[in-house]
């Protein structure tokens, strides 16, 4: 994979931690205990009506009265009244299983409000140990409860253990567990495991009429990720710059074509970010120009450069300034071209460009210039394997400026810098060539002169 690409993605592969976790505890332990005493949480009481099949005991008037005051001093946020008088209700003989489950599932909350998390896994443990005799509900709650708690303390096989329990008892199941399950494969790197999880997720979102959430794509796409599964990375990526398009996706989305040499739809997706007024940066805008001129549209590419540096969002260096200027010589507008060259090659300290405005000059007649250009290439230096290039285009400005005797020393010059066989046919012919012209100017003076 792209370095670049990759230093892109894996940031985004590791946030989804955060992001997945962080919806899955919307709603969490706080829900387990309301700001009016209930036994049964109200998330779960039309299902604990229709599923009760089992006898639980009742509780009784002097549990529930310890039990409300409890619940009294939670609202109030006296948590470590409350924890008193339900240590003090436990210690009580007698209680049957339900009074027990209560008075732990409370504890629960009260841990959790606290930051206790392993004193509020130890409640939820204590509500479980009192299974069957207890609500289904409540053992439901606690069973998922205790899964979010120990992804919390990051014993990811513990809470992929209580949550698969959890859907063993619980009919219907939402999509959000099934996300909290492939979350909790996530992190201990069960990849393959985390696409066919969250696609369950969906499925159960798309059967309620639900939204199906931009972090539930971003889970499967970082699993893929991880499993370097290239086409359904791009997959998720299709559908990411569809329905929650972002910068990012369409820039992953991009450099993913570029890596399955899907030149033409690179080009299409980094276009579609730069249009809708995304890319805002310069790494952006060079990338995507970069791009245009490599798929040889390079009208776009220097149109792109152009408004960006006029926008102040590309710097007018040496090195910008002659992408722009080969955008506009490729594109054919050399009117454009040479004044951006001649910035470009006034800021650079070498020849190079100065020896490529010597040749825009040359084909626009500009011959004045051309020499010009090409004593300024060869003051800066640099370019002593295109000396001998220079010289010739030197040389023929010279000759078309009739210059016959500076044009000869110039394809002088030339032939003593190559030994390039190609070079040195072409200096020699056009030396001979400037020299016989040179004769009959030389006689055509000397014969008016005469006269």
């Amino acid at each position: 994979m792209a370095k670049g690409l990759n230093r892109v993605m894996r940031p985004l592969a590791k946030g989804v931690a955060l992001v997945v976790l962080g919806t899955a505890m919307q709603g969490m332990l706080p829900q387990s205990v309301s700001s009016s005493f209930s036994l049964i949480p109200a998330a779960h009481a039309e299902e604990e009506k229709k599923r009760e099949t089992r006898r639980t005991p009742a509780l009784r008037e002097a549990t529930y009265k310890r039990l409300a005051e409890a619940q009294e001093l939670v609202d109030l946020k006296d948590y470590a009244g409350a924890d008193q008088v339900l240590v003090e209700l436990l210690e009580r003989r007698g209680l049957n299983a339900y009074e027990i489950a209560s008075a732990y599932n409370m504890r629960a909350f009260v841990s959790f409000s606290n930051e206790d998390y392993p004193g509020a896994i130890a409640a939820y443990e204590g509500v479980l140990s009192q299974s069957p005799e207890i609500p289904e509900a409540l053992e439901q709650s606690a069973l998922y409860s205790l899964g979010q708690l120990y992804f919390v303390q990051e014993d990811y096989t513990k809470a992929i253990n209580y949550l698969n329990r959890w859907f063993e008892v619980t009919e219907n199941p939402g999509p959000q567990p099934y996300m909290f399950l492939a979350q909790a494969y996530y992190q201990l790197e069960q990849y393959t495991k985390v696409p066919e999880i969250v696609q369950q997720a969906m499925d159960v979102a798309v059967a309620r009429d639900q939204e199906i959430k931009e972090n539930w794509w971003l889970l499967s796409r970082a699993a893929y990720y991880e499993l370097e599964d290239w086409d359904n990375v791009v997959r998720i990526l299709e559908v990411l710059v569809r329905d929650f398009p972002k910068k990012e996706y369409w820039i992953q989305l991009s450099g993913l074509y570029g890596q399955q040499e899907r030149g033409k739809d690179q080009i299409a997706a980094i276009w579609t970010a730069y249009v809708q007024g995304m890319l805002d940066q310069e790494r952006e805008i060079l990338n995507v120009s970069g791009l245009l001129l490599q798929e040889e549209v390079p009208y776009f590419a220097a149109l792109i450069l152009s408004e960006s540096m006029e926008a102040e969002i590309v710097e007018r260096t040496s090195k910008n300034l002659q992408m722009l200027g080969q955008a506009y010589q490729l594109a054919q507008e050399s009117d454009k071209a040479i004044p951006v060259y001649k910035e470009a090659a006034q800021k650079s300290d070498e020849g190079e460009l100065f020896y490529r405005l010597a040749q825009l000059y040359l084909d626009k007649d500009q011959c004045k210039n051309a020499v010009e250009a090409s004593d300024e290439a060869m003051k800066k230096g640099g370019i002593d394997d295109k000396l001998a290039d220079l010289q010739l285009v030197k040389g023929m400005c010279q000759f078309e400026l009739k210059e016959y005797a500076a044009a000869i020393e110039s394809f002088n010059k030339g032939i003593r810098a190559t030994e390039d066989e190609s070079d040195l046919r072409s200096l020699r012919q056009w030396k001979r060539y400037v020299e016989g012209e040179k004769a009959r100017d030389d006689e055509l003076k000397r014969a008016a002169a005469r006269g």
